[in-house]
């Protein structure tokens, strides 16, 4: 058996329509998708699976203009040919903006040095359905005073129990986190949250968000957010913003992590910190 070539993939897509990015059986996912379409191009028989490893495992109806994933391949096409190919499988909704050999030690998801989420809320009095595919409509009477005043405790290395959930069994060794960045920014009639962290956990952004959003309502006030940080257990209501607003935006890479990417350092770095990279060579 010849050797494999592993390949680095840069993807987007309209998660609206599926049960998430992993795989499931009986349930149409990104990852079941992509993988399909990766036997195909590469003529696998039938039955024979060819992992495709993301860097995160987005949940259903979450999208993604940035998120990264590899395979290995069983014989070498050139990258343009692979994106190509891959695209002429793949639905409209799954994109493959690029496609690139990495070094075998590359791992989508472990050489990942930090992630960053955008979250879209949109403030117009009476938002058009055809936008609240891709964003929240929350109404125009939100404090982003407020609601800055909450985001700026989110940063720094924190106990993120208060802002997640997890089934039993799939509980994460810790749920301590690093946040680098978290802020708010207007673009239109759009309110956008932006976080960068090195790792999230699950529901971690939506109910940030629903936190926020709840502050800039007035139904809880900015310092809330501290306080659910230093006490992760205390008693109170708990926020979760809907999934369509989410977008897994990029995730970055430390330069010499097998990758070659073009440099692109995030906004708001920890000081200190490698320099870390963006999308793969060709991505737009």
């Amino acid at each position: 058996m010849g050797s494999t070539v592993r390949v680095r993939l840069d993807l987007a897509y309209d998660g609206t329509d599926f049960a998430g990015w992993q795989a499931q059986p009986d349930r149409d996912t990104v990852q079941g998708r992509i993988e399909a379409a990766v036997g195909r191009l590469y003529r696998r028989p039938p039955g024979q699976r060819t992992p495709v490893v993301g860097a995160g495992r987005t949940d259903a109806g979450v999208h993604a203009e940035g998120q990264v994933a590899h395979f290995d391949a069983p014989a070498r096409i050139p990258p343009a040919g692979i994106r190509a190919g891959l695209n002429a499988l793949l639905p409209d909704a799954i994109r493959v903006l690029a496609a690139a050999e990495a070094g075998p030690d590359f791992h989508a998801r472990f050489s990942a040095a930090g992630k960053t989420y955008r979250y879209h809320l949109l403030t117009e009095t009476m938002a058009s359905p055809l936008r609240s595919r891709y964003a929240w409509p929350v109404g125009d009477g939100l404090s982003r005073e407020a609601m800055e005043e909450g985001a700026a405790a989110l940063t720094g290395r924190h106990d993120f129990r208060a802002f997640f959930t997890a089934p039993p069994g799939e509980e994460p060794e810790t749920p301590v986190r690093n946040v680098f960045t978290a802020r708010l920014d207007a673009a239109g009639s759009e309110l956008v949250f932006e976080v960068t962290a090195e790792g999230f956990l699950r529901y971690m952004v939506r109910r940030m968000v629903g936190t926020l959003v709840a502050i800039g309502r007035g139904q809880l006030p900015p310092e809330r957010v501290a306080e659910m940080l230093r006490d992760p257990e205390a008693s109170g209501p708990r926020f979760r913003a809907p999934a369509a607003g989410l977008r897994l935006y990029r995730v970055h890479y430390r330069h010499g992590s097998g990758t070659n990417p073009a440099p692109s350092v995030p906004d708001g770095g920890e000081p200190g910190t490698a320099k870390l990279a963006g999308p793969c060579p060709g991505a737009p």
